[in-house]
């Protein structure tokens, strides 16, 4: 029996090179792995309840609760298979995180949350490999994603055009209270002169479609030129992935509308390194047709405002746009907070952990607002957890890469469906904390899952078709 890699050996880990116990058992049925995915993507729906913003912190909380519990669940016996090469990189930020709490401004308590939190978060990791052993259970991941995405995109679309139906009937009471003015502020005229909220889509907050319009996109045109696939999926996938652009494109958030339209490109390139040149140019045909087409429909919809909103990217330039934006909190983290704190900040003070479990007589370490990830990342722990989780990132997108260069058949396909995600995913650190939400665990969930295949199958061949 081949010998699997030790932690240690994972900057040189190559996935390809170890073939798991010859008695794996491929575990293809629908199970707990489905209903984890569907936890995470569609809890917002029991928010649309009458009154259910009474119950609103444990709904919240359910999506990283079962995350964390899957981790106790997997782990209370061993196996002996290794863990991702991500692995030793986060359990680092973890102790990192921990020696943090010693900080003189540390809020204990939610420090210790903090902890807990960012767990939960990278979780399916360390376990996901161990539920899903088949290409086909990967692929049936990134459906279920693409599935899931688009339903919110729809209900997006819907809510703008019917919004008495569709829109949830209380917003968020905690966004509310934070910032009484976040329903106007978020709110634009749209070509027929009425108000338009910016689609919350399966959320309580204005604009928060937007990352399942994103995901929808990614994933849509990816599932579109999958090898095998009938034509009237495709045109399927194609349609999905045009609803969620022209929701996204509703939301009016730039960052993560540019960031979709870039993983379009992102896809071909990948079917160009794969030898699937025919697939490439027909992604990019296609890629361009969609989000001309969803440009189009949304400001037949949104009309000035939504046309003014996107204009300055043109005239401006997208990186003068990001620096006048979201650039500014990069350059005040590299040139202010690092200064100050190059060996973190103490933990518990940014974010929901902050909110929630903050201790107010603490006036000698008062709450400091995170924009984006690299800064909550280095308030927690400095710069070296700036390293730890950039090896946890890196050692991810390289593990996917392979497979996806590599491999053929479902896993091929579902792998580079994962790595355009992923690198949408890193781009999104630079417009906010993305590793303190849910799309964290959606992250790492589909990163381990990758791995799983090559874990149960003993002498894999990648030149075979893994569909058989």
């Amino acid at each position: 029996m081949p010998v699997p890699p030790l932690a240690s050996d994972a900057l040189t880990y190559d996935p390809l090179a170890w073939t798991g116990p010859a008695d794996a058992v491929d575990r293809d049925r629908w199970g707990w792995v489905e209903i984890f995915l569907a936890i995470q993507l569609l809890w917002g729906a029991a928010l649309f309840f009458p009154g259910a913003q009474a119950y609103r912190t444990p709904v919240r909380a359910l999506p990283y609760l079962t995350s964390a519990a899957a981790l106790v669940y997997y782990f209370r016996t061993p196996t002996g298979e290794p863990l991702h090469g991500s692995a030793k990189w986060l359990m680092a930020s973890f102790g990192l995180l921990t020696l943090n709490l010693l900080h003189a401004t540390t809020h204990s308590m939610a420090g210790v949350a903090q902890i807990v939190f960012q767990i939960s978060i990278a979780a399916p990791i360390f376990w996901m490999a161990r539920a899903v052993r088949s290409d086909r259970r990967v692929l049936r991941m990134v459906w279920l994603l693409f599935g899931a995405s688009f339903l919110s995109s729809a209900l997006g679309i819907l809510q703008v055009y019917y919004p008495n139906t569709f829109l949830p009937p209380e917003f968020s009471t905690l966004g509310r209270e934070l910032n009484p003015e976040i329903i106007s502020s978020l709110t634009y005229h749209g070509a027929d002169g009425r108000e338009i909220i910016r689609p919350p889509g399966l959320s309580d907050m204005p604009g928060g479609a937007a990352v399942s319009a994103m995901v929808t996109v990614t994933l849509g045109l990816a599932m579109a030129f999958r090898r095998g696939l009938r034509p009237l999926w495709r045109a399927a996938c194609a349609a999905g992935a045009t609803i969620g652009m022209t929701a996204l494109l509703l939301t009016q958030v730039r960052s993560l509308s540019l960031v979709a339209a870039a993983s379009l490109g992102v896809f071909a390139a990948l079917r160009f390194r794969q030898g699937r040149t025919t697939d490439a140019v027909a992604s990019l045909a296609v890629g361009a047709a969609l989000v001309t087409g969803a440009f189009v429909w949304a400001v037949a919809v949104g009309g000035d405002a939504l046309m003014d909103r996107f204009s300055g990217l043109v005239n401006n330039g997208v990186i003068h746009t990001f620096r006048e934006q979201r650039g500014m909190f990069l350059t005040y983290t590299l040139s202010e907070l690092l200064y100050q704190f190059p060996l973190g900040a103490g933990l518990g003070r940014w974010g929901m952990m902050q909110v929630y479990f903050g201790d107010p007589t603490l006036w000698q370490a008062p709450p400091i607002h995170v924009e984006i990830q690299p800064t909550g990342w280095l308030l927690d722990g400095g710069v070296a957890l700036w390293v730890a989780m950039g090896g946890a990132l890196v050692m991810a997108v390289r593990t996917t890469y392979l497979v996806a260069v590599h491999a053929a058949g479902a896993l091929q396909d579902a792998a580079t469906a994962v790595l355009c995600l992923q690198l949408t995913v890193l781009c999104l650190c630079l417009t906010g904390p993305v590793f303190n939400t849910q799309l964290g665990i959606q992250f790492w969930a589909v990163t381990g899952a990758v791995l799983g295949p090559l874990l149960a199958a003993p002498d894999r061949d990648f030149g075979e078709d893994s569909d058989g």
